[in-house]
């Protein structure tokens, strides 16, 4: 299997991973959650209060229901688009190396953001600390700022080695 074709694997087994994540784990979060959003679904961020309503309206045992999929399907989701989008960029050649980390930071981030949500969960609505829920909020915001910036230099690569193949 050549370059392209672990490429190809590795985004296969990422989607599929991610699928199962969202279609089968998230679904089980959304109902413990009473429908409310998940922090790391939250685009723009949230604060205390948000995590402080979060935990109110949730089911008993989400916070522990939300620490296992953050240590285990949710770690492997940020580690596999982490390391398939580098690579596929990483694949671009030369100075698009270095542009390889953005994935990697988006995946750090993302980590970084389950490890901290996790923690604040476990806490408990009268335990919060404003200063963990901002670092997780700036992890979650910078995630979502980095996944469709890595998609576009995913993309853009694809692009670049196409051109570069069809002229050599």
């Amino acid at each position: 299997m050549g370059r392209i074709g672990i490429f190809w694997f590795l985004l296969a087994v990422t989607l599929l991973v991610y699928g199962l994540l969202v279609g089968w784990a998230g679904q089980d979060m959304i109902a413990l959650t009473n429908g409310a959003a998940i922090p790391d679904l939250r685009v723009t961020g949230y604060g205390v209060d948000d995590i402080r309503a979060l935990l109110d309206g949730a089911e008993p045992g989400f916070p522990e229901a939300y620490a296992r999929i953050s240590r285990t399907w949710d770690v492997a989701v940020p580690v596999l688009f982490g390391v398939t989008f580098a690579y596929g960029i990483w694949l671009g050649g030369g100075a698009w190396r270095w542009l390889a980390l953005v994935p990697v930071v988006m995946g750090l981030s993302d980590l970084t953001e389950n490890a901290l949500v996790t923690q604040s969960l476990l806490a408990g609505p009268d335990a919060l600390d404003p200063g963990t829920i901002g670092r997780a909020s700036a992890a979650t915001m910078l995630k979502w700022l980095l996944l469709p910036v890595s998609i576009l230099l995913l993309v853009a690569t694809f692009f670049k080695t196409r051109a570069r193949a069809s002229k050599g």
